[in-house]
């Protein structure tokens, strides 16, 4: 009988442990928010459950507090000049990050330059302009105008704020957080080419792949990477411009931000890797404004960023700047 009773508990034990370590699966949950398509891909014994919700409550949160496309927004009601907002958490991160990649960018990275993409024609609800006054408008540009003070936003009248340039990339780490939160570990998200990759594929047993579009010809990948607890975001001027009709020019969407100027420079496509997607974000707008030799300099002397630069040389041709840490990660 103490056998018996000792067999029952031994199976008993051993269908409690198989139970609770059922083989992961992949699942997988997409939409539309924040203005373009995301996919989330994670690792688990058993979906998430209300993940849609979740997700839903977070893109909410976001645009109530940093669409420049809703006018009820925060920021909207600030940039229409009420100083009296009380600005969210979210708000704050995005702010404050925004500072820290200004002043390392040497000021290529401007979230005041929204007036000159509307000016220009490639903001929300604008129609194209091709004889703008750059230098006035100048005037009401420049990140060193804007404070944070006891949670309100000092904002110059006739300034525009716009952070469209690093909130898809913020929304990407929140989902991230959303997912390690509820234990879940092994995940990748995407939200319109801004990334983060955690641990690794655990049903097949591998890394998570990435490709990164090539500038000139942007269905076919230019790389394909290994990513792993990164973050990684893609910018370039090949899907979004315009066309003068006068001159000829290509008025495209990353500007300037010293000079105002949206004429297309030698720098096609950059691609970063950094410890959140945020950061990955900033640093992939700055780098389409910057010189590529400054370029290069700012990464040398950052050891959390990783890029990849495409870029018209000296004799006209195409050329790809790597950092070192950014092509260990690259595959065939």
């Amino acid at each position: 009988m103490m056998g018996l009773k000792k067999s029952i508990s031994f199976y008993f034990l051993l269908i409690l442990f198989l139970s609770c370590n059922k083989p992961d699966q992949t699942y997988s949950y997409s939409g539309f928010a924040l203005g373009t398509n995301f996919n989330i891909l994670y690792n688990s014994d058993k979906p998430l459950k209300n993940l849609n919700k979740l997700t839903d409550s977070i893109f909410f949160d976001l645009n109530k507090s940093l669409s420049t496309y809703i006018p009820s927004s925060d920021i909207s009601k600030i940039n229409n000049g009420d100083n009296s907002i009380i600005v969210d958490e979210n708000f704050k991160k995005v702010f404050n990050a925004s500072k820290i990649i200004w002043e390392e960018s040497g000021g290529y990275f401007d979230p005041t330059i929204g007036l000159l993409t509307n000016a220009y024609g490639l903001g929300p609800n604008t129609n194209p302009n091709y004889s703008i006054n750059v230098d006035s408008l100048l005037n009401f540009t420049g990140f060193e105008k804007v404070n944070l003070t006891d949670n309100k936003i000092n904002l110059q009248k006739g300034m525009f704020l716009d952070f469209n340039a690093i909130a898809k990339g913020y929304g990407v780490d929140l989902i991230s957080n959303l997912l390690k939160d509820n234990g879940i570990d092994n995940f990748l998200i995407d939200i319109g080419g801004e990334m983060y990759a955690s641990g690794i594929n655990s049903v097949s047993k591998t890394s998570w792949r990435v490709g990164i579009s090539d500038p000139i010809n942007p269905e076919k990948s230019k790389q394909k990477i290994f990513i792993k607890d990164k973050g990684l975001a893609s910018s370039g001027n090949y899907r979004k411009f315009l066309i003068n009709p006068i001159s000829g020019d290509k008025i495209v969407h990353t500007i300037n931000p010293l000079n105002g100027s949206a004429r297309e420079t030698n720098v096609l496509a950059a691609s970063v890797i950094a410890k959140d997607c945020m950061t990955a974000d900033g640093y992939a707008t700055a780098f389409m404004a910057m010189p590529i030799e400054k370029t290069k300099i700012l990464i040398s002397t950052n050891p959390e960023i990783e890029a990849m630069v495409v870029y018209v040389d000296s004799q006209n041709e195409i050329n790809t700047f790597y950092s070192q840490g950014f092509e260990e990660l690259i595959f065939d």
